[in-house]
């Protein structure tokens, strides 16, 4: 067994020396040379006739070097792990001029590597008399019919027939065809038989108001490339149906063809049924006030999760650790090609700070509350997550799920921010129970303003830095 020790220097960073004989790897060495042997084809030589001499002398060292390297690792982690060290980043090797690793001369090794450590400390600034602003938004009228609107509209079955006006939530059927430069329509231009037209995507305002006080077959001269908020690679594709490069004049004629109106569900026992499948909801006013608690609970579900990063922002605040930041500045640089000195001056390094010092409260956090992520978790999560991608409209199990899972969860980094965002989530639920909170009633306008305003306050996102990582020699 390799004898370990270490010493530390500081509170924050210590020196581990790792003593390897021959014993601890040499004897891997000579197995796994004997596969190769087995294995090498070399000119001249039969599969496994091959002379020991020649396959150490064509892989031995390199061979050395990684069972060296294998034994380091291993036995540094499990002298971590018994020893309650909490290494950030990874251990850096410190040079030594005279060590040379070579397999005509294995010898007793002794390796020793700078350590940065993660402080001791209790969490502070965690009580219920700290107290954290609350919002409680109302459900006004307003959104209350706009909801209900959105939801007929969701459940409607078809559109309505002998529909001769215009209204702001129509889509319109209409032709296009452009014009020469007297106004008239162009002999031998470009013509759009039928192309859809949703009101609320009309950029020209001149033109959405002449639409909305239009009736059927009305027609209305116009910049073709206005009417709607894109550019013209987009209209000539996706509205004309031209080439690219097609030489046409900008005025073209709009012609209202049809205009098609949802017909919206009728606002009865059936559509209440099929709405809450799992309620007895019997009369319009019993439906009104169901539909005003689901509003309510999504925005409470908002306002918890803005608690939860008030919660997050004043934990960080109040425990602002001390850190091995040298060490790690080294470290970077080490384990990073391209970053400079300028870089430990930006906001990206301040960031990597913060997320080094959230990952410490989040381990502490997770000990307290006793919370625990698996990979049962992270997959349930993803599946739910393309689940509401898709509208629900796929099945949440089988062969089409499975291989979406499969190409999402087979990236390592992506299950370790899925893992650490769920980790996340259910410690600060968890703190905002034992946090104070100051209620404040709130509009949806004022709510969505705090948002803004509090996602503008934000620094940059962290650099992705996965600060614990297995020894590597």
């Amino acid at each position: 067994m390799p004898t370990i020790t270490h010493e530390n220097v500081d509170e924050l960073n210590a020196i581990v020396t790792i003593e390897l004989s021959q014993d601890d790897y040499l004897p891997k060495v000579n197995s796994k040379l004997k596969e190769y042997r087995q294995k090498a084809q070399i000119k001249g030589f039969r599969p496994g006739k091959v002379p020991m001499g020649m396959i150490k002398r064509k892989f031995g060292t390199t061979v050395l070097v990684e069972e060296v390297n294998e034994a380091i690792g291993e036995n540094l982690n499990q002298y971590f792990k018994d020893n309650n060290l909490r290494v950030l980043g990874q251990p850096l090797a410190i040079e030594d001029k005279n060590l040379k690793l070579s397999i005509h001369k294995p010898s007793d090794y002794t390796f020793k590597f700078e350590l940065g450590l993660a402080p001791e400390f209790e969490i502070k600034g965690l009580s219920t008399d700290n107290q954290l602003p609350f919002y409680d938004l109302s459900v006004s009228e307003e959104e209350l019919e706009a909801e209900i609107d959105n939801v007929r509209k969701k459940y409607s079955k078809g559109f309505q027939e002998g529909i001769n006006d215009v209204q702001e939530d129509d889509m319109l059927a209409i032709s296009l065809e452009e014009l020469n430069e007297n106004g008239d329509i162009k002999e031998g231009g470009v013509v759009k038989e039928e192309t859809f037209l949703a009101l609320r995507d009309i950029a020209n305002e001149e033109l959405k108001d002449n639409l909305l006080s239009a009736t059927l077959s009305d027609s209305f001269d116009i910049d073709v490339f206005t009417i709607e908020d894109k550019d013209e690679t987009y209209i000539r594709k996706h509205v004309l149906g031209i080439e690219e490069d097609q030489e046409i004049n900008k005025m073209f004629r709009l012609t209202i063809k049809e205009i098609k109106r949802v017909d919206k569900a009728e606002l009865n026992e059936e559509f209440f049924k099929q709405l809450f499948p799992n309620e007895e909801i019997d009369s319009e006013e019993a439906f009104r006030e169901k539909v005003k608690s689901e509003i309510y609970k999504g925005y409470k579900q908002s306002s918890l999760n803005h608690f939860s990063n008030l919660v997050f922002d004043f934990l960080l605040e109040e425990n602002k650790l001390d850190l091995p930041v040298e060490f790690l500045k080294k470290w970077l640089k080490e384990t990073n090609e391209g970053i400079t000195d300028e870089f430990f001056e930006g906001k990206e390094f301040e960031a990597f700070i913060k997320n080094t010092n959230w990952s410490l409260l989040r381990d502490k956090l997770a000990e307290k509350y006793k919370v625990e992520v698996n990979y049962q978790d992270v997959e349930d999560a993803t599946r739910g997550e393309i689940l509401r991608y898709f509208n629900y409209q796929i099945p949440p199990y089988g062969e089409m799920m499975d291989s979406m899972l499969q190409k999402i969860l087979s990236d390592r980094k992506e299950v370790n921010r899925r893992f650490e965002a769920i980790m996340d989530e259910r410690i600060l639920e968890k703190t905002s129970e034992d946090m104070g909170k100051e209620m404040k009633d709130v509009s949806r306008e004022e709510f969505e303003q705090i948002l803004k305003d509090y996602q503008a306050s934000k620094n940059p996102a962290p650099v992705e830095e996965n600060t614990e990582t297995e020894v590597e020699a």
